[in-house]
């Protein structure tokens, strides 16, 4: 790690101890709950996407998957437990199945006289796979329809498809209001910002944009389609691109 790496995450730590664990661990004291004695081993902020409070828990508490780097010499078989003093290093952090999959967390651990601290602050990754489940739906029957040469049936399909995806992405960032209600205009209206802040390729953009355009003439009938087979599998394609943007955001 780079000295501007160090500085920064021990900024970041001094701010989850400030803002959260240590108001904590002096609540529970004041009730009885911790021995003044106490000694903080780790910590762990669970993050909601409906904006309820945080839950914070300390030592024992804490529920994770860690991947850990083992000390030259130590191996282990599975199951086998594993102390803080033959851990060198972990690799990454993550929430267990049984959590929440649309919380945040941020995640700290002490091994031996060092502090480590791991966080993912992607709301809504379980809604958001929901999305693009759908999205992938969409495409798949916008692409039938285009094997076709049912043009009006595919764009609409696609355009329904391109939403999805773009929503599982915009999902992402916390926001309880979108969560709950998000219009057609206030997708591609907060899609069109993302985009311009240099977020998604501009051809994403122009693809969702393109289709939002095009979708009361091919569902309603509001006007003629004007646009090549080619022009359409290019949008096609691009629309498959935004699919696994948003599918690799939420992995990652």
């Amino acid at each position: 790690m780079q000295q501007n790496d160090e500085k920064w995450s021990q900024t970041l730590f001094q701010q989850f101890l400030d803002l959260f664990i240590l108001p904590e661990i002096g609540r529970r004291k004041e009730a009885g709950k911790l021995e003044d004695s106490f000694n903080l081993r780790g910590a762990q902020v669970i993050f909601f996407a409906d904006g309820k409070k945080p839950e914070i828990r300390i030592n024992s508490e804490i529920r994770a998957i860690a991947s850990v780097k083992l000390k030259k010499g130590i191996s282990k078989n599975k199951n086998d437990p594993i102390r803080d003093t033959e851990i060198e290093g972990l690799d990454k952090i993550k929430l267990t199945e049984e959590e929440d999959p649309d919380c945040g967390h941020a995640t700290l651990i002490k091994i031996e006289n060092s502090w480590i601290i791991a966080f993912d602050f992607r709301y809504n990754k379980g809604l958001a796979q929901k999305h693009i489940t759908t999205a992938k739906q969409f495409y798949d029957s916008a692409e039938f329809a285009s094997n076709r040469k049912n043009w009006s049936s595919c764009l609409d399909n696609l355009f329904s498809a391109a939403e999805l995806a773009s929503k599982a992405v915009l999902l992402l960032i916390p926001d309880p209001k979108f969560r709950k209600k998000a219009t057609h205009s206030g997708i591609q209206q907060r899609y069109n910002k993302f985009a311009d802040l240099g977020n998604v390729e501009p051809k994403y953009r122009e693809a969702f944009n393109k289709l939002s355009g095009l979708r009361a003439r091919a569902r309603y009938l509001q006007g003629d389609i004007q646009l090549s087979e080619e022009e359409i599998h290019v949008l096609l394609e691009n629309v498959k691109k935004m699919i696994d943007d948003a599918k690799q955001r939420i992995q990652s």
